[in-house]
C-alpha cells in the first residue's frame, strides 16, 4: 500500500497559486519589460507596449481581487487580505505605473 500525499488544508488551489504568481510576478515583469523597452527604444506615446501595459495592469488588479475573494489572499505578513487592501493596492499599482510611464516616455525623447 503506498502512502497517500495529502495537500495541507492551508495550501492553495492551483488557480489560485496561479493568480499569485501572476499579479506577484509575470504581471510585474510584463510591466517592467514593456516600459523599459519603450524607454531604450524610444517609442512615441501611445504605442503598442503602452496597451500592453494597461491591459496587464488590469489584469494583475483583477487577478489579485479574484485571489483575495476566492482563493483567500493573504498580506505579505501571512495575514487575511481583503478588499481593502485590494484597494490600496490598485491604487498604487496604477499611479507608480503611470509615473514609470511617463519617465519611460521622457527618457525615450
Amino acid at each position: 500500500m503506498s502512502p497517500q500525499l495529502k495537500t495541507p488544508d492551508h495550501a492553495p488551489a492551483p488557480a489560485g497559486c496561479a493568480l499569485r504568481l501572476f499579479w506577484m510576478l509575470v504581471g510585474n515583469a510584463i510591466v517592467y519589460a514593456c516600459l523599459a523597452t519603450i524607454a531604450f527604444q524610444g517609442l512615441p506615446f501611445p504605442s503598442l507596449l503602452d496597451g500592453v501595459v494597461w491591459i496587464t495592469v488590469a489584469l494583475t488588479i483583477a487577478a489579485r481581487r479574484v485571489d483575495i475573494t476566492r482563493w483567500a489572499g493573504t498580506t505579505a505578513s501571512g495575514e487575511p487580505a481583503t478588499l481593502a487592501h485590494w484597494r490600496r493596492y490598485a491604487v498604487t499599482v496604477v499611479v507608480v505605473t503611470a509615473a514609470v510611464s511617463v519617465l519611460a516616455h521622457a527618457l525615450s525623447g
